[in-house]
């Protein structure tokens, strides 16, 4: 548990100068325009050597660039680009097909933001308890579900400190905001 503290404090600290300006609702059609907002989400470093894929109905992943690091990054049909490990990968999963969420510890970069969501409910369609989180990395799966406790709770979260996601629900996860380049 130790480790993953010092690794999300670590993540937190640097700075990424591949992140898009603003982000929108885009979905890119273009490959080369979806790379580049798809690895928007990560530090540069992971960016270039991961699998790039799109996500279709049910989270069919069809693959635009195969990687070799080991994490996968896209852009969800809302136009936000996220990276994930490969437990990051199988949560992202779960929580799209409304299915099991792995008991595994996962890491997710956003570092581009998120366009907010309803934090009761992953599936809300009103704004109720809305959030919308600046650049940040999120932890998902087992650590977090351990982990949440200590951490804030509100479904009115504070999205410039760190807090609970969905909290209460077998999706919640930790969020943390991150200070990155080109984002204020």
């Amino acid at each position: 548990m130790k480790l993953l503290f010092y690794l999300a404090s670590v993540t937190l600290a640097f700075s990424a100068s591949s992140v898009a300006a603003e982000l929108t609702a885009e979905v890119p059609k273009g490959d080369p325009e979806f790379t580049a907002k798809a690895m928007s989400a990560a530090p540069a470093d992971i960016g270039k050597d991961a699998t790039i894929t799109r996500i279709g109905d049910g989270f069919k992943l069809a693959t635009i660039k195969p990687g070799t690091n080991g994490w996968t990054c896209a852009v969800g049909p809302d136009g936000v680009p996220w990276c994930a490990d490969a437990a990051g990968l199988e949560w992202f999963k779960a929580i799209s097909t409304k299915a099991e969420p792995p008991d595994k510890t996962g890491f997710i970069y956003m570092l581009a933001g998120d366009l907010g969501t309803s934090n009761h409910d992953p599936y809300a369609t009103d704004k109720s308890h809305w959030v919308q989180t600046g650049p940040h990395v999120m932890i998902v799966g087992k650590a977090a579900h351990e982990m949440a406790a200590s951490y804030p709770n509100s479904l009115d979260a504070d999205p410039k400190h760190p807090y609970v996601m969905f909290p209460g629900t077998k999706y919640q996860h930790l969020m943390f905001p991150a200070g990155v380049a080109g984002h204020s």
